[in-house]
């Protein structure tokens, strides 16, 4: 959520650097001299000078193939933004809902297909429509009716610290320290009747299981549901499975489950950093992951898609990738748990599957060619809104991360 006002707005450059990272190469081949290509390539891409710092991974059902950063981390521009560097990446979170969602179905604690209130501690329904229950699965196909509304989805934004300093910028739509709450109670202050920020617009005009409208709110609530099926917070489900069966070791919900002198900062541009932030509904948006871990849940969800992954059973995989198609304004579009099926990202033509996120400060994509097997992640830690460069970037790193996928397929 990036569409209301920043205090400040600059337009600048910013000379880019790449540093040493190590690329890990864990898929057994050994593609040093394409690597080396596609290390150059992303060099000139950065050195357009509107990203301050990402990271790049390419993996493939074996592992990492291409792992590197490039760019700082901090506003000094003495911190290298490396393979290793940790931040928030928005909606690609999400993409661990769909996978503890069908795990604890496995464990036997819910059914995709029973209704939400069977599960929560207070009765969730569309006020246009209460004799129709909100499923489960409605949430993660993103058809539950519930709507994101920006004075009620924003409260979700707190800001870690009271006091900025001179070069940090923060939202108007930031909240207070102080206004921090248990997601159990933002959920139930936002789509119960007696909540504190209930209105009947937070639900569409159409019934449940209707229409697909992204949400935000509703992929939270799931995690809520999960919680409440499982009598685990939704946090250490994920790490009980899905963070530690992957080894994802630098991985997690909030600064203590990570090394924080491994997290970047998050930028306007060169001169301004977007002051520290957490959301209450986390897990919509608020993993805190490196390009090296992505890596390795992305390379585990093409081994899952492929029917061989270890999170889940072969049935759960299939149920995660299997198709839905939606139809608006003419438009059909296909989604599985969680994910989305696309046939472009970024003006690049390619079968995809995957996620991509934005948030103050947070651009992010990770998707898998189904056909190749072959996965690629960015993860950048600049705004796309303050600088007009930013995006014609981000489009010519993924056209390198592309057409290096296109090389790695005709080496096999």
């Amino acid at each position: 959520m990036k569409n209301l006002f920043l205090i400040f707005l600059f337009s600048t450059t910013l000379f880019f650097c790449q540093h040493k990272s190590l690329t890990h190469q864990t898929s057994g081949k050994n593609y040093t001299a394409i690597n080396d290509t596609l290390t150059k390539h992303l060099q000139l891409d950065g050195k357009k000078g509107a990203i301050i710092g990402f990271s790049v991974a390419v993996v493939n059902e074996k592992g990492l193939i291409y792992d590197k950063g490039f760019g700082y981390t901090d506003i000094e521009q003495k911190k290298a933004y490396t393979s290793g560097t940790v931040q928030n990446i928005a909606s690609i979170s999400k993409t661990l809902i769909g996978i503890s969602l069908l795990k604890a179905q496995e464990l036997g604690k819910l059914n995709i297909n029973d209704p939400i209130n069977k599960y929560l501690p207070f009765r969730i329904i569309n006020p246009n429509y209460p004799d129709i229950p909100i499923l489960i699965k409605h949430l993660a196909y993103h058809t539950s009716s519930i709507t994101d509304l920006d004075e009620v989805y924003a409260k979700s934004y707190v800001l870690t610290e009271n006091k900025h300093a001179g070069n940090e910028g923060v939202y108007d739509y930031f909240n207070a320290p102080e206004s921090n709450i248990p997601l159990l109670n933002f959920i139930q202050n936002s789509l119960t009747p007696n909540g504190k920020w209930y209105t009947k617009n937070s639900f569409l005009s159409t019934k449940p299981g209707e229409k697909r409208e992204y949400s935000n709110i509703a992929a939270a609530l799931c995690a809520l549901v999960i919680e409440s099926a499982t009598g685990q917070d939704y946090g250490s489900f994920t790490q009980q499975h899905i963070i530690k069966p992957l080894q994802m070791n630098s991985s997690g919900w909030s600064s203590k489950d990570i090394d924080v002198n491994m997290r970047s900062r998050l930028f306007a541009n060169k001169d301004k950093m977007i002051a520290n932030y957490s959301l209450i509904t986390y897990a919509d948006g608020g993993f805190l992951t490196s390009s090296h871990d992505l890596g390795l849940f992305l390379s585990e969800l093409i081994k899952g898609y492929g029917g061989n992954g270890k999170l889940l059973n072969k049935e759960s995989y299939q149920k995660l990738f299997e198709k839905k198609t939606f139809t608006d304004e003419g438009k059909s579009e296909n989604y599985g748990i969680f994910i989305e099926f696309r046939d472009e990202f970024l003006k690049i033509k390619n079968n995809m599957i995957g996620h991509n996120g934005s948030d103050p400060g947070v651009f992010t994509a990770m998707y898998f060619n189904p056909e190749t097997k072959i996965g690629k992640l960015l993860l950048v830690n600049t705004d796309t809104d303050f600088t007009d460069h930013v995006w014609p970037e981000i489009e010519g790193i993924w056209k390198s991360l592309s057409e290096y996928e296109k090389t790695v397929k005709q080496s096999k």
